[in-house]
């Protein structure tokens, strides 16, 4: 059985740092995924239906690595841990090996960005 959620617009969804228990399709709305640190703020993505998130952190079993709010009302599918594995547990061991790249790819260069402007706003701040 599916299970759908509901979360209305500027609803916390996830948040970095939590442990992974779910991904999410979007079935509707729109879902805003960002980093913060300290008082700065950057955009990561702003997901539309049918597309997912947390599945990096579901995927590689460990904490969220970024934050998700609902940017309107929005209705979820959620992704278990458990139906994830099955899904991937049929797939060709080169696109597991793919999903392993990218998820990792992913987590780099998100904590990277996170690094970068945050230094960028402290020299700025510094001028």
């Amino acid at each position: 059985m599916k299970k759908i959620m509901e979360f209305k617009t500027g609803e916390k969804i996830l948040s970095k740092g939590d442990k992974a228990c779910n991904a999410y399709m979007i079935i509707s709305g729109q879902v805003r995924i960002f980093l913060e640190k300290d008082s700065k703020v950057i955009d990561l993505a702003t997901l539309g239906v049918d597309e997912i998130f947390g599945e990096a952190a579901v995927f590689a079993g460990e904490a969220y690595g970024a934050n998700a709010t609902a940017l309107e009302d929005c209705e979820l599918l959620v992704i278990t841990p458990d139906s994830l594995s099955a899904m991937l547990e049929g797939a060709d061991p080169i696109i597991q090996s793919l999903m392993r790249m990218l998820i990792e790819r992913l987590k780099v260069t998100n904590e990277a960005l996170l690094k970068s402007e945050t230094r960028e706003f402290m020299d700025i701040a510094l001028i």
